[in-house]
């Protein structure tokens, strides 16, 4: 964000440019200015007297809301932008708004955090396991005529690239990505997408052709199961799909120590 001042909101009179909570913010103690202005706006957003798009204020009555300089206001604003709560634009129609949803932005910042804490591969595989049964009972059930189509097409590409490891993990992945999306879940859709960032290198890894001619069997039989509206039986599937992924990343685990053991 720049530091020129955006235009006050008493020289507009749309109903667009009515910002939220006048009068209504609390003022913040200096020390902690900038930490509290981003406490109160969260704590807005999250109690749903705030929603998308909504135009919160201009920078200048936003300062005079919290009894704080514009430069702290700013400092607040940062934050607020680099966590993808607000938009800040400047200019004759600029102001502060809140934010449009991002789930790609949430699922990559969600996958930093995991890497950071040092989240484990068999962690992660169990947390997309738990994911994507929960998706294909759905999918099982509201799954579309499109979703079905997008489906078998992913399928068949899985079955051209099963000769090349590397080539089959990336369209096995869209072929889950697909199942996933045929939930209709965006929460369920963005926890794929920061988990499989982490999975991703340790199945192209332990990837092999005979691994994935049983892994394309398999996806054979989720579709069918999906398009027989069968939920329990899919969401079988993807639990020995995943199993079988956790043991077979245990087992070369086990073989890489007592190799370093006897070294």
């Amino acid at each position: 964000m720049t530091t020129s001042a955006v235009t006050q909101l008493d020289d507009r009179t749309s109903e667009d440019r009515t910002p939220y909570g006048s009068g209504r913010w609390l003022q913040v103690r200096a020390s902690t200015a900038s930490a509290e202005i981003v406490g109160q706006i969260r704590q807005r957003l999250f109690d749903g007297h705030l929603k998308p798009g909504d135009f919160i204020g201009t920078e200048g009555s936003l300062s005079v809301e919290f009894g704080v300089s514009r430069i702290t206001l700013r400092d607040a604003l940062r934050i607020l932008e680099a966590n993808g709560i607000v938009e800040v634009k400047v200019g004759k129609a600029g102001g502060v708004r809140v934010a449009h949803p991002n789930p790609e932005r949430f699922a990559d910042a969600l996958a930093v955090q995991l890497k950071l804490a040092g989240i484990s591969e068999t962690e992660i595989f169990d947390a997309q396991m738990g994911a994507e049964m929960r998706a294909v009972q759905i999918a099982a059930k509201i799954a579309t005529k499109e979703d079905i189509i997008a489906l078998e097409a992913q399928l068949a590409r899985c079955v051209d690239a099963v000769e090349d490891p590397e080539g089959f993990v990336h369209e096995s992945q869209a072929f889950h990505l697909c199942l996933v999306r045929a939930a209709h879940n965006r929460a369920l859709l963005a926890q794929f997408h920061a988990l499989r960032h982490l999975s991703w290198r340790v199945i192209v890894r332990n990837s092999a052709p005979t691994r994935s001619r049983r892994v394309l069997e398999r996806h054979r039989s989720v579709l069918d199961a999906v398009k027989q509206h069968d939920a329990a039986r899919a969401a079988t599937l993807i639990s020995e799909h995943f199993q079988q992924i956790i043991d077979i990343h245990a087992a070369i685990q086990a073989e890489q120590i007592a190799a370093e053991a006897n070294a």
